[in-house]
């Protein structure tokens, strides 16, 4: 994993301690008033939000995290709050996973900043999360770590693939470049997912070899006039036992759809001035 795709940025505290705290008390009883008291099942959902908050056990944190943040009142605005102060501070790397995964799902465009910030984290599933969720919130200001994640040779796979996936709903001429030199790669995938977004990008598709789409894009006046829609893909996976046993938490597949802060049929094409400092030049 590379270590220069830091951003820089003046975002003040968002949760302090002592909101967190009061979030035990008050998101607890938020649930019985708006949601009821349940029956049924193991977990109800005012067990869940505690167990979300548990400082002394992890394992209870990253399992009632997963629970809330896949509920239908997991975007409230107290649980977001908790989400975000968990991702600048959770130090166990499973629960902080989960918690970027949350945020990227409930957040808003601004929380891209915190959550790129989380590719240069020590752990993998953090770094993989970050990637993915970067793809459901769009702001400018990450392009130059996203594309610094893109051409990181050391970094995994996986993390590469999720973060060109993202770097499709910006036409910039930048990130046109970085993909297709991302096709000069050795591994499939990062092929296969640069090919894609490129094809999101121009509306044009000219296989995995670099040389056609320069010859294309060195041809044309405005590379983006043909752009797609961007929709961030959505990952299925099979229910887990804790997800089985929480019945109020039934799990609805999604669809794939437009990242909060993209406008829907949005082609702006932004300049280097609409981002945050970063160590590495994009």
């Amino acid at each position: 994993m590379g270590g220069g795709r830091q951003l820089h940025c003046g975002i003040g505290g968002r949760v302090t301690v002592g909101v967190c705290v009061l979030a035990v008390v008050v998101g607890c009883e938020t649930m019985r008033q708006d949601i009821g008291e349940f029956s049924l099942g193991s977990t109800t959902p005012s067990e869940a939000a505690r167990m979300m908050m548990d400082t002394t056990d992890p394992d209870n944190r990253r399992k009632g995290t997963v629970l809330i943040a896949n509920s239908p009142f997991g975007g409230t605005d107290i649980y977001v709050s908790w989400y975000r102060d968990s991702v600048q501070s959770e130090p166990n790397p499973l629960v902080k996973a989960v918690c970027v995964s949350a945020l990227g799902r409930h957040g808003t465009p601004d929380d891209a900043v915190p959550i790129a910030l989380c590719l240069d984290d020590k752990q993998f599933q953090v770094r993989w999360e970050a990637a993915k969720a970067l793809q459901r919130l769009h702001y400018p200001a990450v392009v130059p770590v996203l594309l610094a994640t893109l051409r990181d040779d050391d970094e995994e796979s996986d993390i590469r693939v999720a973060s060109a996936i993202a770097l499709g709903q910006y036409p910039q001429d930048r990130v046109f470049q970085a993909l297709v030199a991302a096709l000069d790669t050795m591994q499939l995938s990062i092929n296969e997912a640069a090919r894609r977004s490129l094809d999101t990008l121009t509306g044009e598709d000219h296989g995995l070899e670099p040389a056609p789409w320069l010859r294309w894009y060195n041809g044309v006046s405005n590379p983006f006039a043909g752009q797609k829609e961007y929709r961030y893909p959505t990952y299925h996976r099979e229910e887990s036992f804790l997800e089985k046993l929480a019945f109020w938490s039934s799990r609805s597949y999604e669809e794939p759809a437009i990242p909060t802060g993209l406008e829907q049929g949005g082609r702006r094409t932004y300049s280097d001035s609409d981002e945050v400092a970063t160590d590495e030049g994009g």
